[in-house]
């Protein structure tokens, strides 16, 4: 059963209506992912930046959020 929380909606695939890659797209996604890994890694450490914790962080605001007042 799909569960809310902090906003978000949790499904399990089948719930969702999703279904599984074929073998042939795991092989395209992996090789896309490799690509990515080749790029990322031929990349100086020194320039390298890290994205704004905006793009990734989804407690804020919420229930979940460590600096919300209780």
């Amino acid at each position: 059963m799909s569960k809310e929380i902090a906003g978000k909606i949790f499904s399990t695939p089948e719930e969702a209506g999703v279904t599984p890659p074929t073998a042939e797209e795991m092989e395209k996604y992996n090789r896309m992912f490799q690509e990515s890994e080749r790029i990322r890694n031929s990349t100086p450490p020194e320039k390298r930046t890290m994205a704004s914790p905006k793009f990734w962080e989804e407690t804020p605001g919420t229930e979940f959020d460590p600096n919300r007042n209780k």
